[in-house]
C-alpha cells in the first residue's frame, strides 16, 4: 500500500504516496495525523483504488478518550462515478479499518454499507 496524508498542511500529496506497511500505516495515523477538522490520512492499494480517512470535526477540547467520537469520514473516491462512497466511523474504528484495507484491498464492498455522495 501507499500512504498519503495531511496534519494541518504537513504531510504526504496522494501523487507522491510512499510505500508502506501495516505498522507504519498504524503509526502515521496514530501519530502523524492529529484530530483537527480536515486532517485526513488515506491509502492506494495495487489496484489504485483509495480508501481515506477525514476528520469532519475536530476532537473538542477536554475529552480524554475520543475513540468513541464518530468524527471520521471513510470515503472511496470514485472518480469514474463523479463521487464517493462512504459513512462515519468512530476514531477507534479507524486502526481496524486500515488493518482491513491491507488484507483486502481499498475495495469499497468489503466494508460494510456505505453511501454514495456525488460531488
Amino acid at each position: 500500500m501507499r500512504a498519503f496524508w495531511d496534519d494541518c498542511g504537513s504531510g504526504v500529496t496522494s501523487d507522491r504516496a510512499r510505500n508502506v506497511d501495516l505498522r507504519e500505516a498504524g503509526k502515521i495515523w496514530s501519530d502523524e495525523v492529529r484530530g483537527v477538522q480536515g486532517n485526513f490520512f488515506g491509502l492506494i492499494d495495487d489496484l489504485e483504488r483509495t480508501i481515506q480517512f477525514l476528520f469532519e470535526m475536530g476532537i473538542p477540547d477536554g475529552v480524554d478518550d475520543a475513540r468513541h467520537l464518530r468524527i471520521v469520514l471513510m470515503e472511496f473516491p470514485q472518480p469514474e462515478l463523479n463521487g464517493s462512497y462512504g459513512r462515519r466511523v468512530a476514531i477507534g474504528d479507524v486502526q481496524q479499518l486500515i488493518e482491513l484495507a491491507f488484507a483486502s484491498g481499498a475495495d469499497h464492498r468489503q466494508f460494510g454499507e456505505l453511501t454514495f455522495t456525488a460531488w
